[in-house]
């Protein structure tokens, strides 16, 4: 299983500014094909500057699910890093 790439990206408007939510569309391949998951997420600073991430939606997939969050976390969280989200 391999995370492609996050499509059409969009930031929801939060009130708060240590909480961030977007929603997009994940490419995932795994062994038989390629998929295209909606998925939301949030991404929360803590008092210390640590960040917290939640992965909210998925529809429902023949694909273990625990991989695949520690996959798009990764890609989520580095994306964040890297200063790629809106």
């Amino acid at each position: 299983m391999k995370i492609l790439e996050l499509k059409q990206i969009q930031r929801a408007n939060e009130g708060l500014y240590y909480r961030r939510k977007f929603t997009a569309e994940a490419v995932i391949q795994i062994p038989a094909s390629s998929l295209e998951i909606p998925i939301s997420f949030t991404i929360e600073t803590g008092p210390l500057g640590n960040k917290e991430l939640s992965i909210d939606t998925f529809k429902s997939l023949d694909y273990p699910v625990v991989p695949l969050r520690k996959a798009l976390a990764k890609v989520i969280m580095a994306m964040d890093s890297e200063g790629r989200l809106p």
